[in-house]
């Protein structure tokens, strides 16, 4: 055993000092010069285990060697194979880099070339690194210190950018998540008579640049967009307003297309829309009675086949108010082609063009017979659309309630069809006379069934004043609650509108003598009042008469007490229990209210959302003062909007006093 081994070893020695091995050593040129010759290793991966000198040779084989000496050692051990034979370790110096270390120059190679071997090399596992000169470097000659400063400083850039960018997201995340809503969605609506508003020209009639200058006033009371009643030319206007001759043309006693240009960029400065009313029907009336004047003085009245006369009995009774609105829901204008092209198409661009982010399309009811009647609307919508802004701020088209009330739903569906999916909101007036409180749940509860069955139908537009009726204040029977019937209004789920002067408690102009019975459809259009002192003045010049005689107003509603609408308006806009139509669920709008009623007098509405405060409004709209316990329903909560200095106050239901005519919004606690 100790014999194979050294043999072992006597047979690698010669290998590594071969002649060959010397031969490839001596002809490398990094010996000729002053370039620097390290030894890294050497490989001798034939030799086997040997249990005596592992742990040496293993040892030995890591350090570092003197090239120079130990080339001379191999071959003075070389001269004698007996002595390789009698010192096993040889092999494990020869190996090791220690003694390699020294050889780095030429003149320390010529001994070992002068050897037996004929001057070769006998190592072959050495590897050579040739070391470059720092001329070869060229990053080197950088200058490193302004690269320093500059990459710390740009490091120290970048961070300062990254906490800006958090700070500023930080910043500018919203402190609250509510559902968002279109302009017209939820937001207070104010209907303006431009006759009666405000006179600037100082000739007794309202006009176009008076509803520009007040632009403040509206923004005073919480309005989000101002509806402008029927502005078109019309022979003896104001008196004969909705005789309306061009859909296009201003009456002149209102201004120019400048004034209410004018009228439009104030409101707007103030982020306040405008929603035109667009007489159709009493537009297409008149222009059916020409024609058939027209027609019979040319004696071709054989020849007419497509047009019937429109509410000719209107025209006898012209004078009486009541009888003109009872009288025109079942009357219907029977045919009448309109072409692509016509004049309602023409009269909705040309508006749209000037400005106005809405159209409310009066009379399209009697217009249901058309047989055109679902493409055309479908048309005027498209047309409306053209001129869209951006999704913030959508045009839009309205209509009234009756426009589906005259249609049947399985034969007229394909125009019920057309209304719903074409108009943004339908205009319904809530009724708070005749059916009482109980009668008022019916009709909400009705009207909220049909159009909020699906998230894509129109909203509700509701209002109990408007030019089509009465005054709100002379319909109650007690004068003051005008301004509770708002309150109730501003609750409720959809947009409320308010018709000018309701917010002071306005009344229909009173005739007792009948001096002014020929202009009886207008007594609810008297003039608006501008101070509490003196009731009628702020509207013209002092030394002019209004258009029309001015009633009584200020009366009735405290002064200042309408800016109870403006906090209402905002608590609306910040409130999603209440500005918001529903609660979408499961594919499904589901009602975010409940309507209560107490006895004959009181109504409550509450409005709720998901995971926020619940808001109630309580109203009496009884003639006497009520006191009730409605602990049974509710606990408490904190007074919101209220007429007795009470905002802010902690609220019980145990026995609440309502006077009459008065209503109060609560925010219960969750």
């Amino acid at each position: 055993m100790y014999n194979a081994g050294h043999e072992y070893n006597r047979m690698a020695y010669e290998r590594q000092i071969s002649p060959t091995s010397i031969d490839e050593l001596s002809s490398l040129p990094v010996l000729n010069g002053n370039a620097t010759l390290g030894f890294v290793g050497l490989a001798a991966t034939d030799m086997p285990p040997n249990e005596h000198n592992d742990s040496r040779n293993s040892q030995e084989a890591t350090q570092e060697f003197n090239p120079t000496s130990s080339v001379q050692s191999v071959m003075e051990s070389s001269s004698s194979s007996s002595s390789v034979m009698q010192e096993p370790t040889v092999c494990a110096q020869l190996l090791s880099s220690h003694h390699y270390q020294h050889l780095t120059k030429a003149s320390d190679v010529d001994p070992f070339a002068c050897q037996e071997n004929g001057g070769k090399p006998p190592l072959t596992g050495l590897q050579l690194a040739v070391r470059k000169s720092p001329d070869d470097f060229c990053f080197i000659d950088w200058n490193w210190p302004l690269i320093r400063k500059f990459s710390f400083w740009g490091a120290i850039s970048l961070l300062v950018a990254c906490l800006c960018i958090v700070i500023t997201l930080i910043v500018r995340l919203p402190t609250k998540c509510n559902p968002q809503h279109d302009w017209w969605q939820g937001t207070l609506f104010y209907e303006v008579f431009p006759a009666s508003f405000k006179d600037e020209n100082s000739d007794g009639i309202g006009d176009l640049r008076g509803i520009g200058r007040q632009a403040e006033y509206f923004t005073s009371i919480g309005v989000k967009v101002v509806r402008l009643n029927s502005i078109f030319y019309a022979e003896h206007y104001p008196e004969n307003y909705d005789q309306v001759q061009n859909l296009t043309e201003i009456a002149p006693v209102l201004g120019t297309i400048k004034d209410f240009n004018y009228a439009v960029n104030m409101l707007h400065k103030r982020n306040i829309s405008v929603v035109l009313d667009l007489p159709v029907s009493p537009y297409i009336k008149q222009l059916t009675l020409r024609e058939k004047e027209n027609q019979a003085e040319a004696d071709i009245d054989n020849e007419r086949t497509n047009w019937i006369p429109f509410m000719d009995f209107i025209m006898e009774n012209e004078n009486e108010t009541e009888n003109r609105l009872s009288a025109e829901a079942p009357n219907r204008i029977k045919r009448m082609e309109i072409q692509s092209d016509n004049m309602i198409t023409n009269a909705i661009s040309y508006w749209l063009k000037n400005g106005v982010d809405g159209i409310y399309l009066k009379g399209l009811e009697y217009l249901i017979d058309e047989p055109d009647f679902a493409a055309q609307v479908r048309e005027w919508k498209k047309v409306t659309k053209s001129f869209n802004q951006g999704l913030e701020h959508e045009k839009i088209l309205m209509c009234s309630m009756d426009v589906l009330n005259d249609l049947d739903v399985e034969e007229d569906s394909r125009k019920v069809t057309a209304v719903l999916n074409n108009m943004d909101l339908i205009d319904v007036r809530l009724d708070i006379i005749n059916g009482g409180i109980k009668g008022l749940k019916k009709q909400v509860d009705t009207v909220v069934k049909v159009l909020y069955k699906e998230p894509s139908y129109p909203w509700i537009h509701w209002h109990m004043g408007s030019i089509d009726t009465k005054r709100l204040t002379s319909q109650l029977p007690i004068a003051n609650a005008s301004l509770a019937a708002i309150m109730f209004e501003m609750m409720l789920p959809g947009t409320p509108s308010v018709f000018y002067g309701d917010e002071i408690g306005l009344e229909d102009l009173k005739d007792p003598d009948g001096e002014r019975r020929d202009i009886s459809h207008t007594h609810h259009l008297s003039p608006m009042h501008w101070t509490a002192q003196y009731p009628g003045l702020g509207f013209t010049l002092t030394d002019l008469l209004p258009w029309l005689p001015s009633s009584s107003a200020w009366s009735n509603v405290a002064a200042g007490h309408q800016k109870i609408i403006q906090l209402l308006s905002r608590l609306r806009d910040e409130a999603p229990s209440i500005y918001m139509n529903g609660v979408y669920k499961d594919h499904e709008n589901l009602p975010n209210y409940d309507i209560k009623t107490v006895g004959n007098d009181i109504i409550i509405v509450e409005r709720s959302y998901p995971r926020l405060h619940s808001y109630v409004v309580v109203s009496n709209f009884g003639s006497q003062t009520q006191i009730k316990d409605l602990s049974s329903i509710y606990y408490g909560g904190e007074v919101m909007a209220d007429l007795r200095g009470r905002i802010g106050h902690y609220l019980d239901f145990h026995a609440l006093t309502l006077f009459a005519g008065e209503s109060l919004v609560i925010k219960l606690h969750k």
